[in-house]
């Protein structure tokens, strides 16, 4: 395992080290949302991913809608991302079985009672700017977000990049709380304390000010064209999906980081940026994919940069001291968050999901405002 969990160390003091949540109290897969592919990917048939320890297909209909399901038949289990969409179900290779986008199986060739256990489990679904995401769930407990005071409909994404942070999920999340890392790691000395709040149960965010003090080429760029100080404000859904949004002098740079747990103890960090949409063709034909691109750029070098850095971190709770009061308030709420409710077993019980056809089209009503 890449990043082994070490819960022994130095004797701290006891209103630090007595707080701290063992590694066992957090989740495995947070029940949060994550990325899984873009909406081309389907055009040609359903597509299977191994993902949160779990094997998923997602497919689109004739009639656009789009579903996510686990991938392995409820009769012998084969990978219906080999089968094939007919109408508005998705068949299995094997023996031809049907299912509809609710899981349900629907046609059976050889019989024509469909047993019980004939259906998949299934996951909210969303479609954004061309991209499919799902709820790690078996409804969504808070919509897709986005950035506070903004409409999707308002910018254009660029395209995702990928890298591994050889450490836990918990601990990049965490990383966006550790006021001690800032200078040391980003190059970013703060202006003030900053404030952090927890607007509700699953969200918990930070905002502050910065002086970018980095002699890199990004940072010296950033200073002559952006800025030399940047209100930061990040936002984390249910640990695992961050939206950052950065308000320089002149310019404002945003980007959603979603990070994805992997089996050896390591995190898969999709990262996509984002730029405000021309209000006319030219500017949308010429100056949107310029924007994006630099954009990209410098969050690809900031996020990437900082990965290289701080490469096997691992929690250690016996070893936190009291400066590390606002990384353990974030373990503690990290610690606090739900784990997936679909069971290890096939459900019997009929899904409720309701696959949304449309953008920005909900598939189960949400739990908790967006703020």
């Amino acid at each position: 395992m890449v990043n082994s969990t070490i819960e022994q160390g130095l004797n701290q003091p006891q209103s630090v080290a007595n707080k701290a949540p063992l590694s066992t109290c957090f989740p495995i897969y947070p029940a949060s949302w994550y990325l899984f592919c873009h909406e081309r990917e389907l055009a040609s048939g359903p597509v299977s991913r191994s993902i949160l320890g779990r094997r998923l297909t997602a497919f689109q209909t004739d009639s656009r809608k789009v579903a996510v399901i686990d991938a392995h038949c409820s009769h012998l289990g084969a990978d219906l991302g080999c089968g094939k969409v007919l109408g508005e179900t998705i068949q299995c290779p094997f023996h031809n079985w049907r299912y509809e986008l609710d899981g349900r199986c629907s046609h059976i060739p050889s019989q024509v009672e469909i047993p019980a256990f004939a259906r998949q489990k299934t996951y909210p679904v969303v479609r954004r700017h061309g991209y499919i995401f799902f709820f790690n769930g078996p409804e969504a407990l808070f919509p897709l977000p986005f950035f506070a005071n903004c409409e999707p409909a308002d910018y254009t994404a660029a395209n995702p990049f990928r890298f591994v942070a050889h450490c836990t999920w918990y601990m990049t999340a965490a990383q966006g709380f550790d006021t001690q890392h800032y200078e040391a790691v980003h190059e970013r000395r703060l202006l003030s304390r900053p404030v952090v709040d927890t607007p509700s149960p699953l969200l918990r965010r930070n905002r502050y000010r910065a002086e970018v003090i980095g002699q890199s080429i990004f940072d010296r760029l950033l200073r002559q064209f952006a800025g030399a100080t940047v209100d930061i404000t990040i936002e984390n859904w249910g640990g695992t999906f961050i939206c950052v949004s950065a308000l320089f002098e002149r310019a404002h740079s945003r980007f959603i980081a979603i990070g994805q747990p992997l089996e050896n103890g390591t995190s898969q960090i999709e990262v996509i940026t984002y730029a405000s949409r021309g209000r006319n063709p030219l500017s949308r034909n010429l100056l949107d994919p310029l924007s994006l691109r630099l954009r990209r750029l410098f969050t690809h070098a900031h996020l990437t940069g900082e990965a290289k850095q701080v490469m096997h971190t691992q929690y250690r709770p016996a070893n936190l001291i009291s400066s590390d009061e606002d990384m353990l308030q974030c373990f503690q709420w990290l610690a606090s968050l739900p784990q997936n409710r679909h069971t290890p077993s096939k459900s019997l019980t009929p899904a409720k999901a309701d696959i949304p056809a449309l953008d920005e089209s909900f598939v189960h009503r949400s739990k908790i405002p967006l703020t």
